[in-house]
């Protein structure tokens, strides 16, 4: 009985809420006073909103202002399907760690009546320690679940984000799976499905030769600026001793070495088992523009448009084309890879984080898999585990420093074995 009133007292007032009720009834007049607790909007609101039509948090400021609610709920009414997914700083390579950064690059999709995109931060922020590792949330929607599954796959081919690891990958070969397109979904789904991880493979040729005509574009264009351009030696053709009309540039990904080699109007990729692919016939349209630019090219028939990103720290070059990125690194001369190197032996930080317990001392001996250091991250901790039975032989941080990821914590001599 109590309840029913408790309920009618509710729907008096319009009540809608995502958390918990708590009723008080005064005894003497019988009367009932309620108050939210948790008062707050679910994060897949914007899913709600996209098929009613509604702005709930609009609805909370009415609410609070002392208004009644725009709607009941016999007058809600829900059309079309709608997707939520969640762009995060993460690397799926690694257990779905965060990552943190400046984003170098930030583009998102056009927003539209059917693609909402929620987010904080833009082009030139920094993913910190701090806060959760999340980008955006990317909400669409469709007049059935098929067509609310194409909006989302073209949305996040459109998405672009370069200077952290992100999730995007993931979330694009998870659009794509049949199973998911089935609506076969349960909590086991991620597990059951390992092509959503797949092995590092070779590069298809054609990404390959975009990548170095686009570093061999932006190369050719800082050296003009930097020499007049009159000047024979803002030549970047055969005036140079040895180049013999050619030009070249040698990159790398997912373990895989390439060179690219212009030589006219041909363009040649060749990989380091000796497989050569040429295009001919090219005459690239290279549009710069910070940290990156446009290149418009015909490559073996087919009309490609790419989005180019350099970052300059990790020097690397993204290619966003046909909806897949691509990274892609240009190997460094061996005395910058040892500036960025640890002490042999010593075990790195797989994420950047802040020292939260430092459980081993200079000098610990310890066994395979004892804890060394305690970190935290993105609200999470994580412990970092002795390798194999050996010697502490240094720490390098205290507790409340942050550490970039990378960057070596301890210095460890593992244990020699005899037979």
């Amino acid at each position: 009985m109590l309840g029913e009133k408790a309920v009618q007292a509710a729907k008096a007032v319009g009540y809608v809420g995502a958390g918990t009720v708590e009723f008080i009834m005064d005894c003497n007049t019988q009367e009932f006073f309620f108050m939210e607790m948790n008062t707050r909007l679910q994060v897949e609101h914007p899913v709600t909103e996209m098929v009613t039509g509604t702005d709930l948090v609009g609805w909370q400021l009415e609410v609070a202002a002392g208004n009644r609610l725009p709607q009941l709920q016999d007058e809600i009414r829900c059309t079309g399907h709608a997707f939520e997914a969640r762009i995060y700083a993460e690397n799926t390579d690694t257990g779905f760690l965060p990552d943190t950064g400046r984003l170098v690059h930030l583009r998102a999709p056009a927003e539209s009546p059917d693609v909402r995109v929620e987010t904080g931060v833009r082009s030139g922020d920094t993913i910190s320690v701090h806060y959760d590792p999340m980008i955006a949330k990317l909400v669409v929607r469709g007049s059935d679940r098929r067509e609310a599954l194409r909006v989302l796959r073209k949305a996040l081919a459109e998405y672009e984000v370069v200077g952290v690891h992100t999730n995007l990958g993931f979330l694009r070969r998870l659009a794509a799976s049949p199973d998911f397109a089935a609506g076969d979904v349960e909590t086991g789904f991620i597990e059951k499905h390992p092509e959503l991880f797949p092995t590092k493979q070779a590069v298809p040729a054609d990404t390959v030769a975009l990548a170095g005509l686009a570093l061999l574009a932006d190369t050719a264009a800082q050296q003009a600026a930097r020499v007049d351009s009159l000047s024979p030696w803002a030549a970047t053709d055969a005036f140079c001793i040895n180049t013999a009309g050619s030009q070249s540039a040698e990159i790398t990904s997912s373990d895989h070495t390439y060179k690219v080699t212009i030589s006219g109007s041909t363009v040649s990729v060749a990989e380091a088992d000796g497989a050569v692919s040429a295009f001919e016939d090219v005459l690239p349209e290279w549009t710069p523009r910070e940290n990156g630019g446009t290149l418009r090219v015909l490559l073996g028939g087919r009309l490609c448009s790419a989005s180019v990103v350099f970052g300059q720290k990790d020097h690397s070059v993204s290619v966003f084309d046909q909806g897949t990125a691509t990274t892609f690194h240009v190997p460094q001369p061996q005395y910058v890879e040892d500036e960025g190197a640890g002490p042999a032996g010593s075990v790195a930080a797989p994420m950047s984080c802040k020292i939260v317990q430092v459980l081993v001392e200079k000098g610990a001996v310890v066994e395979k898999g004892a804890p060394l250091v305690l970190l935290e991250a993105m609200k999470m901790e994580h412990v970092i585990r002795a390798p194999s039975a050996g010697t502490v032989t240094d720490v390098y941080y205290k507790v409340g420093e942050l550490v970039d990821e990378g960057k070596s914590l301890v210095a460890f001599e593992a244990a020699t074995t005899t037979e």
